[in-house]
């Protein structure tokens, strides 16, 4: 009776065990675990994206409003206008310290030279696949075993009361505890194979009914290396090379986006250069029509000439300050690009700082060689050389793909030695004496049915080969084409300089003669506001020819891969640290 309490006692305990451990994981199930889609952050930018917000300019502004009435009065009043930005604070700037400059703190070159040190990163992680590889591992385990029925068995012994008895085996119930632990090193091969060695110590006893301790201890050496798909340095060593070649092609595309990001600050250099000259030109306009309003008055006066002539002095200056007031501003503007180039740390955006160019352009004709010059293009562009690095990536992946498409023979290898004793220290000891050794050997294949996986690839490898060999032609005859046309443009735009400038002086001569023949009352001063005009223009057109020759020549030379001397066709080298961006 008491017996069967103990029994009911028993199964009453595992049932409420049972319970519990049920419960806990439907509540770990039900629990609603953090949304992240519901965090402010996610609520703030959907809100943010849905709505679009309107502008109050009345609101944004430091004053109310002004009538444009109440602001005639102060430009009928303007003689002499205001700079476009306070004078205090200058900015010398030469090609040379535009440069230097840009290399050390322009934010899109930052960019750009991050990408030769991800690529180092890859070519680093492709080298780490031939690490040896250190393992280790250690294992507790205990378990209570119920009595457990297994199989029928007859036995073959020598004693009559033995031979050929039929009996029923029964593991009966037991207390066990294992402990296993073991180390190693795992060492892959450049030809494809790998190399283990493995050392285990197990202890397993026997603790209820009877107690029974043993000790093993077992080293294993092992060799698998394939024959055929993925045999050989050349194929376990692809991903390594077409790393590297990557890595150079990245390089030859980050020294083509530093010439670019350099061309183009040089560009803005010149742009503000001809903007600080048309405002010189605007202002020199607005002075000369202002001086030209103050001798009408003083003809008026002394009554030599007609009070109309007066107002079409007026309309001359109030034409001229709006031309000037469009010039500086289109000169802070690009300013202030320059400035965002630059990236000073002592000159913000908006700051008063006028940034003066220094250079002047040095206006000399050039002859080239064009088929000299596109041959040098050639030679020199980068997109050419990052094509023929990713051809010689796509000559690897033709016969990696090849090795890909063979079929699979492992040859496999395995020497261990095994001892059990008492102690770990002596099966140790007595592993050593090689007398429980084993040895194994074996062939492993693997031959696919139709391969049409991998003969694609390879199809699609060798295409790809094909259609980049094909962009390359295609990319010569561009490089071509774009130094021929920049060779035309710097001619061009040379004839466009000579023609300004004649231009300019024959303007000149004309503005004085009217001016002269004004003051002997032989003609308006509509006539010669109107030479005064075709003068500025003309002054105009110069400027803006020096500069598009300046940006021409700065066009030629990244054309042919280099970047532009000072107002010259250099290839001074310029150094450049790729990945010098990273800390």
């Amino acid at each position: 009776m008491r017996i069967h309490k103990i029994k009911n006692t028993k199964r009453t305990i595992r049932v409420y065990r049972s319970l519990v451990m049920w419960t806990l994981v439907v509540q770990c199930a039900c629990v609603p675990w953090p949304n992240t889609a519901d965090s402010p952050q996610s609520k703030r930018v959907t809100q943010h994206v849905r709505q679009i917000q309107q502008a109050d300019l009345a609101s944004l502004s430091s004053t109310s409003g002004v009538a444009i009435e109440d602001e005639l009065g102060s430009v009928k009043e303007r003689r002499q206008p205001s700079p476009p930005v306070p004078q205090k604070e200058h900015l010398d700037l030469s090609v040379a310290t535009l440069r230097a400059d840009t290399l050390r703190n322009n934010l899109d070159l930052d960019v750009v030279l991050v990408g030769p040190e991800l690529a180092g990163t890859v070519v680093s992680e492709e080298e780490a696949k031939f690490d040896a590889t250190i393992f280790g591992g250690v294992q507790y385990k205990k378990e209570n075993t119920p009595p457990l029925d297994s199989d029928f068995v007859e036995f073959t012994s020598d004693t009559d009361e033995l031979d050929k008895k039929r009996v029923k085996l029964t593991q009966i119930e037991q207390t066990k505890e294992q402990l296993n632990f073991d180390a190693g090193i795992e060492v892959p091969l450049p030809t494809g194979g790998k190399i283990k060695l493995r050392n285990a110590f197990d202890e397993q006893n026997k603790l209820e009914p009877q107690r029974f301790e043993q000790y093993v201890s077992s080293m294993k050496f092992s060799v698998s290396q394939p024959l055929l798909r993925g045999a050989g340095i050349e194929a376990n060593t692809a991903s390594i090379r077409m790393a590297r070649l990557n890595a150079q092609a990245v390089d030859a595309k980050t020294k083509l986006n530093v010439i670019r990001i350099l061309a183009a600050a040089e560009k803005v250099f010149w742009r503000v250069y001809g903007a600080q000259k048309t405002l010189e030109i605007r202002l020199q306009q607005y002075n000369l029509a202002f001086d030209n309003l103050e001798l009408v008055r003083k003809r008026a006066g002394a009554g030599l000439s007609a009070e109309i002539e007066i107002v079409r002095a007026e309309v001359g200056v109030a034409q001229r300050l709006e031309s000037l007031i469009i010039a500086e501003t289109d000169l802070r503007i690009k300013q202030r690009d320059l400035k965002r180039i630059l990236n000073l740390e002592d000159v913000q955006l908006d700051s008063p700082t006028t940034v003066n160019i220094s250079s002047e352009p040095q206006l000399l004709r050039y002859s080239f060689e064009r088929e000299q010059l596109a041959e040098s293009a050639l030679e020199n562009r980068m997109e050419m050389l990052e094509l023929e690095l990713k051809l010689a990536a796509d000559a690897i992946k033709i016969d990696l793909a090849r090795n890909k498409a063979l079929p699979l023979f492992v040859v496999d290898f395995e020497y261990g030695l095994l001892d059990r004793q008492g102690s770990f220290g002596s099966a140790w000891e007595g592993m050593w004496d090689f007398d429980n050794s084993g040895l194994a050997v074996g062939l492993r294949g693997e031959i696919p049915v139709t391969n049409n996986a991998r003969e694609a690839q390879l199809r699609r490898a060798m295409l790809t080969r094909v259609q980049r060999m094909a962009s390359r032609n295609q990319r010569e005859l561009a490089i071509r084409q774009e130094v021929y046309d920049a060779l035309d443009v710097l001619e061009q735009n040379w004839q466009r300089i000579l023609a300004a400038r004649q231009n300019v002086i024959v303007s000149g001569v004309n503005y004085e003669a009217e001016l002269k023949q004004f003051e002997e009352g032989l003609r308006t001063m509509r006539e010669v506001l109107e030479v005064l005009t075709q003068l500025g223009d003309a002054q105009l057109r110069e400027i803006n020819a020096i500069v598009a020759y300046q940006v021409a020549q700065i066009d030629l030379a990244f054309a042919t891969g280099t970047l532009l001397g000072y107002a010259r066709m250099g290839f001074t080298p310029i150094p450049v640290t790729l990945g010098s961006s990273m800390p």
